[in-house]
Parts: structure tokens; sequence; C-alpha cells
């Protein structure tokens, strides 16, 4: 592993595993962030890989595993595959001494989470959750409107969204986006977006109550889940079944606050108590997947403390693992054996 003053000197090389829509959406944040660059991606296809490299532009593709952990000019890995596979493969990264970015959630219980955060921290390495919307410049602006809602009553954090996979499901094709015995569900997919929103406003709640829609074949399609605080309670709502056009909306004795997404934020209001709405000024990227690469490379380069990140992500899938069992959502995956 090279040193922070060595990283300096060069860019920082990016792996990625999983060749699906967001990395490859990653992989043009990576391209478009100063200091990192794409090197290599892994794919058990080897047609996959090489029409990743031509897209992406990314230096080469391979479909071995050991040849892609071993790799000199791969610093960090950014992972974008089920959720089954997420903790495997970031600790074998981590004990290849990479860098590990994994997509949420970042494993499927609190103490895979633990496992991977201990193994990260005794080989002082960065351990990231792609969670974007806390990298987003609009995250901060939030933090600072929440200081004018006064009091805080309630809350209601939504992502509802029709899932493009839905209409094949239907039709009797199972894809990987519906497929629960890869640890899929809308709550680890959406909900958890909702959720980390609600921890890192308002911290671990406590009490937990949830419930969810179930598929056929068993999948969690649609959920809600009550967060309850000292003085108000926060609602959760998440669904790849429906779509809703509602803000998330956080409201107090001081105003109210509206958010019209919670991964992707475009625009932010704030209604003071007795006043008109303002929006809060402010410019979405295209991609906002760039405050991710530029956080990882900071984070590598000791220009960052990823600590606070990966409290928010404890928290989270310590709220998930809560909201599973009060809805009955179990995967094959939560009686495998850590660390083999």
């Amino acid at each position: 592993m090279s040193t922070a003053g060595e990283q300096r000197a060069r860019q920082l090389g990016i792996g990625f595993v999983g060749t699906g829509k967001i990395s490859r959406q990653f992989a043009a944040a990576v391209r478009a962030t100063p200091g990192v660059t794409p090197r290599l991606v892994y794919s058990r296809e080897r047609e996959t890989g090489e029409s990743y490299v031509k897209e992406c532009r990314v230096a080469a593709s391979t479909d071995s595993w050991e040849g892609f952990l071993s790799d000199p000019d791969v610093d960090a890995v950014y992972i974008a595959t089920p959720n089954s596979v997420h903790f495997r493969q970031a600790l074998d990264a981590l004990r290849a001494g990479k860098h590990v970015l994994c997509e949420k959630p970042l494993t499927t219980d609190a103490a895979r989470f633990d496992y991977l955060a201990d193994e990260a921290k005794r080989r002082g390495l960065v351990l990231m959750e792609g969670m974007r919307f806390l990298h987003d410049p609009v995250f901060p602006l939030i933090c600072k409107a929440m200081k004018r809602i006064g009091q805080v009553r309630r809350a209601d954090l939504i992502y509802c969204q029709y899932s493009s996979r839905y209409d094949q499901f239907k039709a009797g094709t199972v894809l990987n986006a519906f497929d629960p015995l890869l640890s899929n569900a809308a709550v680890m997919d959406i909900g958890v977006y909702p959720v980390a929103l609600a921890v890192s406003l308002f911290g671990m709640a406590d009490r937990v109550f949830a419930s969810s829609t179930f598929l056929q074949n068993g999948f969690e399609g649609a959920g809600t889940a009550t967060l309850g605080y000292d003085g108000f309670d926060v609602t959760l709502t998440w669904s790849k079944i429906a779509d809703a056009d509602s803000p998330s909306v956080v409201a107090g004795d001081g105003g109210t606050l509206m958010v019209d997404h919670v991964s992707r934020t475009r625009r932010v209001d704030f209604a003071p108590a007795g006043g008109r709405t303002e929006t809060i000024p402010y410019v979405a990227a295209e991609n906002n997947m760039i405050y991710e690469a530029a956080d990882l490379r900071d984070a590598i380069l000791g220009e960052l403390d990823p600590a606070p990140f990966l409290e928010i992500s404890r928290m989270t899938v310590q709220t998930l693992d809560a909201i599973r069992q009060a809805a009955g959502i179990r995967f094959p995956s939560d009686d495998e054996p850590l660390g083999v």
C-alpha cells in the first residue's frame, strides 16, 4: 500500500466492482474529479467488462477477482453489486490493502458493519458508504435550515419510486433488484435514504415500529416505519412499486423545512411560522456522485475525516436492523458466518 505522500504525487486509481447503471454513473463522476482516475473494472463476464471499459473510459478490465485485488494501480475499490455480496467483497478489498467505497447499504446488518469497520481501522484504510446526499453541499444547507425550525414536532421522510424493473416482475421475470435471495428489499434499496436522513438529523430513535408490503416471491416492495424520539415522531415511507411526488418535511414550532428528494436533492424550501415560503439558494450538480468521489479522495489523502460519515452509516444499519425485525424482513445472508 502506497503512503499518503506517494498518493498525493499521482492520480489515485479507482477500481470498480459491478457494471450496472449506478457504477457507470460513478465512473463518470470519477472522470470529472481531479486527483482520481478510473483504472480497472472487475466483471465475471469478459464481454461486459470490455463494454464497460469502452463506455466509461476505464483503463482496463479483468475477470480475475484475485488479479483485480492485487493490481498495484488500484488504490480504492468502488462496490456496486447485489447487497448479499457487499460484505464479502468489501472484506476482501480491505484485506488486500484497498480503501473501500461501497454502495448503500454497506452491509445487510450491524454485525457485518462492525466487522468491516474494525478491519478498516486495524489496517488504516478508508471505509465509506455511498450515501450520496451526505456528501452533497446541499446537506450542510439542510442542517443550517434545521436551526430555524425551533422545537421539532414531526417529520415525514419519503422516497417512493416505481421501479423500472417492476413491470418485468409483473410479467413474470424476476431481475436482481426484486430478488430477496440477494438481500434485496425496498427498504434496503431506497428506504435506506430516509433512514439515513433521519439518523443524520436526529440520531438514534428511542423506539421503532414498522410494517411492509411483500410481493408473491417474498420481496419487500414497500413499507412504513415510525421512529420515536423525545417529543416527536418521524414517519418514513418507501416504495419500489408506487410513485409519490410529495417532498420530505420536517416541521417545528418555528417553521417547516421541505426537501424535494432525499437522494438527488434539487430544491429545499423553508416556511417560517406565519411567514412566506423561501427557497434556499442551491444549484444541484447534474451528477452529484462527484461529491462522493471528491470526499473519498480527500479521506484517502488524510484531508477529510471519514469517521462522521461512518457513524451515520452505523446508525443507519442499526435502524435498518430494527425495521427489518419489526416488519419481518429476513435474508438468507442473515445466517451466514462472519469473517470467513
